[in-house]
C-alpha cells in the first residue's frame, strides 16, 4: 500500500499547479490543448485572419432643433403693460423688426437719463471749448482749462454709460421720447413661431417669453454616439435624416460638431449633424433616424461566433500550434449583424478558431 500511495503521488507531481485535464481540453492559464482525434477536436475549424474593405454604417436616432444663432425667444425687458401685439404666427421678420408695444416707467427712465447725457455731454464740451479759446489767449487759467477738461470727461463717460445701457434694450435713441410705449424688437431675422402677447397684459422683467423666432432654413439634428462609435466620427463620409414621423423622407447632412468628452453615465458623446431645411418640413423636438456611412477602410473582419467574452474582456482562440490555441485579446467593433471589426489584438494570417469556440468557454 506504502508503495502505490508512492507512485500516486510522483504521478501526481508531473502535473504543474496551473494546469489541469478537464475532457478533451487541458488548461495550462491562456493555452488549451485540445486532444487529437477528440470529439471537441473534430468540432473546431479555424480560419486565418485576413484584410478586407469595409464601409461601416451606424444607424442612431437624434432630435432636430433650431441653431441657436438663429432661435430667439423675446421677452419684456422691463416691467409693463403690453399695449400693442405688431406681428401674427408665420410672419416673416427681420431684424429690428417691431414686435409689440410695452408702455413702462423703467422704460422711460432710461430714456430720460439717455437724453440728459446726451444734453449735459454738449453743455460740458461747449463750456470747455470755451475756456481752451479763452486759455490760447491768455485769459483763462491751466487750472480752470484742467477742470472744463475734466468735467467734460465725466459728463462723457456718463454719456457713453447711458448709450450702453440703451443698446442693450435695444432702444431706437434717435426716435425715443419720455412717456411713449417701447417698441421691442426682433434680434434676428426668421419667422415668428409663437405669440403669446396678451394686449393690456402687465409683465413682470423677469416673465417668460411672450415671443419666439426662428430662422428654420437650416436646423440641427442633436444625436449621441457610443463610446465604440465616438472615434469613427472623423471618417463620416455620409450622413442621412429620416423623420420618424415621416419614414419616406430623406435628408442628407453634415457633422458640424462632435463633443470633446463622453458623459460619464451614458458613456455616450454628443454629435450635430446640420440639415438644410428650406422646405421647412423639419421642425424642432421632431425625432429623426440617422445614419452614418464611414468612408471604406482596411479592417480585419472576423465572425461573431469567433469573439468570446470573459473576465470583463473580449477574446479569440489563436492557433500556436497543432492543437494548441491561446486566448488572446481583441478590441471589437460591429461590422454588421454577423460580424466583428477586430482593432487590436490580432495580425493578419493569425489563424484562429471560427467554429467551435463557445466549446471552450468554461476550460478554465
Amino acid at each position: 500500500m506504502l508503495c502505490l500511495c508512492l507512485l500516486a503521488s510522483c504521478a501526481g507531481s508531473n502535473t504543474t499547479e496551473n494546469e489541469t485535464a478537464s475532457g478533451d481540453i487541458r488548461v495550462d492559464g491562456d493555452t488549451l490543448t485540445v486532444t487529437p482525434n477528440s470529439a471537441t477536436a473534430s468540432k473546431l475549424a479555424t480560419t486565418k485572419a485576413v484584410s478586407e474593405m469595409h464601409e461601416m454604417t451606424i444607424s442612431t436616432t437624434g432630435e432636430v432643433t433650431a441653431i441657436p444663432t438663429a432661435y430667439a425667444e423675446v421677452a419684456a425687458p422691463f416691467a409693463g403693460r403690453i399695449t400693442k401685439s405688431l406681428v401674427h404666427i408665420g410672419q416673416s421678420v427681420s431684424v429690428g423688426t417691431p414686435l409689440f408695444e410695452l408702455y413702462s416707467a423703467d422704460y422711460s427712465e432710461v430714456v430720460k437719463n439717455y437724453l440728459q447725457s446726451v444734453s449735459q455731454l454738449e453743455v460740458a464740451k461747449s463750456a470747455y471749448n470755451r475756456i481752451k479759446d479763452l486759455h490760447a489767449n491768455k485769459v483763462a487759467s491751466a487750472k480752470e482749462l484742467e477742470e472744463a477738461q475734466m468735467a467734460y470727461n465725466r459728463e462723457l463717460e456718463e454719456y457713453r454709460h447711458a448709450m450702453a445701457v440703451a443698446k442693450e434694450y435695444q432702444i431706437d435713441l434717435k426716435h425715443a421720447e419720455v412717456g411713449q410705449p417701447m417698441i421691442v424688437r426682433s434680434p434676428i431675422a426668421g419667422k415668428v413661431l409663437s405669440n403669446d402677447l396678451v394686449m393690456g397684459e402687465y409683465v413682470k422683467e423677469d416673465a417668460d417669453a411672450k415671443v419666439v423666432v426662428a430662422d428654420l432654413r437650416k436646423v440641427w439634428v442633436k444625436v449621441n454616439v457610443t463610446e465604440m462609435e465616438a472615434p469613427l466620427m472623423n471618417s463620416v463620409e455620409e450622413v442621412s435624416v429620416r423623420l420618424v414621423s415621416d419614414p419616406d423622407s430623406s435628408f442628407s447632412g453634415r457633422i458640424t460638431y462632435m463633443g470633446g468628452m463622453l458623459d460619464p453615465e451614458t458613456r455616450t458623446m454628443q454629435t450635430i449633424i446640420e440639415c438644410d431645411n428650406s422646405k421647412g418640413r423639419m421642425l424642432p423636438n421632431m425625432y429623426a433616424k440617422i445614419s452614418l456611412k464611414t468612408t471604406g477602410r482596411n479592417c480585419i473582419i472576423v465572425p461573431k461566433k469567433a469573439v468570446l467574452q470573459g473576465d470583463g474582456s473580449r477574446y479569440v482562440l489563436r492557433k500556436i500550434g497543432e492543437n494548441k490555441y491561446l486566448r488572446t485579446k481583441v478590441q471589437a467593433q460591429t461590422a454588421d449583424e454577423d460580424r466583428l471589426i477586430i482593432t487590436d489584438g490580432l495580425s493578419i494570417d493569425d489563424e484562429i478558431v471560427t467554429e467551435g469556440a463557445f466549446l471552450m468557454i468554461d476550460s478554465k
